[in-house]
């Protein structure tokens, strides 16, 4: 049985300048917090949303055996529930402590592929990469399974794009751009060459290039799962719900952080949250993406968006045992959901629930 610990925002500050005049809209109307301590609250009616629908969400979700929730608007905290969550072994396994406030610190699993994608576009900001590098070029020879002219052909664009013609053991199965493949083997090659390229760890990068971002309970750490393979991707970022968020936060804001720059080039920012290629339109720079014509998920093809009833500009995190980063520019959402498996359908069943809430 799950324990909740309700904490929808009760006590606030906000006024005319907090919630933005109108007429005005973008990273002018986000807050931006400097610490855990100082985020700013807001009430649904605040927000001018629905309560009830509201406590109703956050009933199904609990029910979901999820151990975290926090939704944004404008960058404030309109909603943040937690659960204790036993789970299962295999959550539990992805569990590293918990931070000050005693929540569970989780790897989130393929979420940190978007991480990834912000950390690929400060390196290219840095002019430490290039989009159409050979990876070879940043990891040497041998780093696949693959003939050494053929991979020599992939480049970092490959990568991110699902599109490098590897399978899960990093061998040769087409030329690039052929196929789309979900690949995290692949995949995780992209953060060893930002360890190469900069000369850093992948936790001393983090910390220092996202280092407005304040995220104080993030860290990458090995996998107590890792296969002792170094080919396979043995890393986990663990992070807590509010930072995660915090990530979305940046991505709301078109790279940007207050009035920081984290991402200077805002043509990779549009391109990550676009499609990367034609294969699978719903998939940008290691981002999934909503309102395309068809998905492929769990290799196999959908017609039609990734979640019909979220908006259609909404972008995504996903990672296994339902970790979701949503970020929605237009609403000037962002929501974390960490926890156990939900049942099949929860994408949708959530935001069939959250439609309710903002009146959709």
């Amino acid at each position: 049985m799950l324990v909740g610990l309700f904490l929808i925002s009760i006590n606030f500050r906000v006024g005319a300048q907090e919630l933005g005049a109108k007429g005005r809209s973008g990273a002018q109307d986000l807050f931006f917090p400097n610490s855990d301590q100082d985020w700013e609250r807001l009430t649904p009616a605040a927000a001018k949303w629905d309560e009830v629908a509201l406590k109703s969400t956050l009933k199904y979700v609990g029910e979901q055996k999820s151990s975290a929730l926090v939704i944004l608007w404008r960058g404030r905290i309109v909603a943040e529930q937690y659960w204790d969550l036993v789970g299962s072994r295999k959550y539990q396994t992805m569990v590293y402590g918990e931070d000050e406030r005693g929540h569970a610190l989780e790897d989130v699993a393929s979420v940190q592929k978007s991480l990834a994608a912000v950390l690929l576009g400060i390196a290219l900001d840095k002019e430490l990469v290039e989009l159409t590098d050979s990876v070879t070029k940043h990891l040497g020879s041998g780093w696949s399974n693959a003939p050494v002219l053929a991979e020599a052909e992939i480049t970092l664009e490959h990568l991110i794009s699902m599109s490098s013609g590897l399978s899960d053991q990093l061998e040769f199965r087409s030329k690039p751009e052929r196929k789309w493949k979900y690949n995290t083997n692949a995949y995780s090659r992209i953060v060893n060459v930002l360890e190469s390229a900069a000369g850093l760890n992948r936790n001393e990068l983090t910390e220092q290039w996202l280092s407005p971002l304040q995220m104080k309970n993030s860290v990458w750490k090995v996998r107590r799962f890792a296969k002792s393979d170094p080919k396979t991707n043995r890393h986990g970022w663990v992070t807590s719900a509010r930072d995660l968020a915090r990530l979305g936060l940046l991505v709301s804001a078109n790279g940007d952080w207050k009035d920081r720059a984290v991402i200077q080039d805002k043509d990779y920012v549009r391109h990550m949250l676009q499609s990367s290629q034609r294969l699978n339109p719903s998939y940008g720079y290691l981002w999934w993406l909503n309102g395309q014509s068809h998905a492929l998920r769990a290799g196999r093809r959908r017609a039609g968006p990734l979640n019909p009833n979220a908006p259609e500009d909404m972008v995504a995190g996903l990672g296994a045992l339902g970790r979701k980063l949503y970020v929605v520019p237009s609403f000037q959402l962002v929501i974390v959901r960490l926890g156990e498996e939900p049942e099949a359908g929860f994408d949708r069943k959530f935001w069939g629930h959250f439609n309710v809430v903002l009146g959709r």
